[in-house]
């Protein structure tokens, strides 16, 4: 038999390693690369305390009687609170979550202030850590140039800082200024992003009027460094030459593209158009002319969505077809402008329309629907038409009849705070509610599952429900049951999320 007092300890007993269990089945389960971090600093835990009570064990095999001198005493311990055991990780997790980086947004949001940059000693030890640790936090800056000069130094400051924290992650990069701002002063802010230019992500600058003559070159720094950067948004005014602008010719990663041409002198007309890498782009967002619109979905083959904001009318365009486009948005700025551009266009692949105007041009739509062969592959169409003071009246058999034309709609958006209608009836007064009294009875749109409306706040949602209701009690007519329905006041929303299983929503 072995003695006490034997120098080599033994382990007292085999101790297998403990599984990660799957996660567990919850509404909203945890990924599994965030269960196993919490499953693992838990194990940790768990082992190293089990550890300590084997070093125990082995010391009173050993040292027999002297062993109690080296018992810990845990009730002197205080345990760490919870929030101290909760990985790192999982908090850089929670964080960004909460304070997503910069990407698509069509509204940066500004760069924090100094003060939270210093993050000052109140916040939680753990929690300051993790968050300086944390590059995505510190990878969307933001600086608004007409602050006075004094404040450049602020300026620079805040910028070092958080292109240092946020290491090698993306950056997202606007800059807000006004049109007479002189973009000199700000060197020293603009070297310090040119300097890593190489992680540009998104790059916006964002001036209402157009930047001053010759500022773009303040950006030239740049040409040939833009290796990541993936969303721009540039003004377009005031460039006497772009052949000397191809900062961003360069730029292999670069898909979505925002620029602005209203107001100024047409660039089909001098033939003068960005230089930008157009063949690759996969989103255009555009305000400006008709025939501008047009050479851009030109020029730009491998386009899958493009919004734009027309003004303007032309005579003689050019018809574009285009084969790839997936989505289109148009806004019209001026009468017309929509209806010049929906019938110089023919998109076969296109399954998404959204229109916004003051009027609704019927015949155009309708001859762009059929032009394009889309009535069987058009899934979703969003209708908003906006108020004005000679709001010319129409009946809502304008926009049924324009519906028919798209058989295959899963989606339906109609918004119209007007009273145009010419339709009567006693529940409602002339505002976009009388679409669904003509929807009620007859089988268009046999496919929608999902219908939003908008409308005044006197609108009466009775057609609405009447509609609803018989398209479940005629389910096995053809007609799918709609599965969502959000209705929309001026200011209010309310919105019903229909299970198959049960009775239709009644408001």
């Amino acid at each position: 038999m072995e003695s006490f007092d034997s120098s080599a300890p033994r382990p007292l007993a085999h101790i297998p390693s403990i599984p990660i269990f799957d996660p567990l089945e919850f509404n909203r389960s945890l990924p599994s690369s965030q269960y196993t971090l919490i499953k693992t600093d838990d194990l940790r835990i768990m082992y190293k305390e089990i550890g300590r009570v084997q070093a125990y064990l082995h010391n009173l095999i050993k040292h027999g009687d002297d062993a109690p001198s080296l018992v810990i005493d845990d009730s002197k311990q205080a345990k760490p609170p919870a929030v101290e055991r909760v990985p790192p990780e999982i908090l850089s997790m929670i964080f960004e979550q909460a304070v997503p980086p910069q990407t698509d947004d069509e509204n940066p949001r500004e760069t924090h202030h100094l003060a939270e940059i210093l993050l000052p000693g109140q916040i939680c030890r753990l929690w300051r850590e993790a968050a300086i640790t944390t590059p995505s936090l510190w990878s969307s800056i933001y600086f608004n140039f007409s602050f006075p000069q004094s404040s450049v130094e602020k300026m620079v400051d805040i910028a070092t800082t958080c292109i240092a924290r946020a290491k090698s992650y993306p950056l997202s990069v606007c800059l807000w200024t006004q049109s007479d701002t002189e973009l000199t002063q700000y060197r020293p802010i603009i070297a310090v992003l040119l300097a890593h230019s190489h992680q540009w992500d998104n790059f916006i600058i964002e001036c209402p009027g157009g930047l001053r003559k010759n500022a773009h070159e303040e950006i030239q720094g740049a040409t040939g460094r833009l290796l990541m950067l993936r969303r721009l948004k540039i003004p377009c005014r005031n460039i006497e030459d772009w052949g000397s602008f191809d900062t961003f010719l360069i730029s292999p990663k670069l898909r979505i593209v925002h620029l602005r041409n209203y107001g100024v002198e047409p660039w089909h007309e001098i033939g003068q158009f960005p230089i930008l890498p157009w063949r690759q782009l996969q989103q255009i967002t555009f305000a400006g002319y008709v025939a501008d619109a047009l050479e851009l979905l030109r020029m730009s083959p491998s386009l899958q969505v493009f919004k734009a904001s027309v003004v303007g009318h032309s005579e003689g365009l050019h018809h574009v077809h285009h084969a790839f486009l997936l989505e289109v948005s148009v806004e019209s700025i001026e009468d017309g402008a929509a209806s010049e551009l929906f019938g110089a266009v023919t998109l076969p692949a296109l399954s998404s329309l959204s229109y916004a105007g003051e009027e609704f041009p019927r015949d155009a739509i309708t001859s762009f629907v059929q032009r394009s062969k889309i009535e069987q592959s058009l899934h979703t169409f969003s209708l908003a038409l906006y108020e004005r003071r000679d709001t010319p009246l129409i009946p809502s058999s304008n926009i049924t009849e324009c519906l028919e034309r798209m058989p295959c709609l899963s989606q339906l958006s109609l918004h119209d705070l007007s009273k145009r209608y010419t339709d009567t009836g006693p529940f409602h007064s002339g505002d976009i509610s009388s679409i669904c009294e003509l929807l009620e009875p007859r089988p268009i749109l046999p496919k929608l599952k999902r219908f939003s409306i908008t409308g005044p706040p006197q609108m009466s949602c009775v057609y609405l429900a009447l509609m609803v209701k018989a398209r479940w009690r005629h389910a096995a007519g053809g007609l799918v049951r709609i599965e969502s329905v959000e209705i929309n006041y001026s200011r209010a929303m309310r919105t019903c999320e229909i299970i198959h299983d049960s009775d239709p929503c009644s408001h």
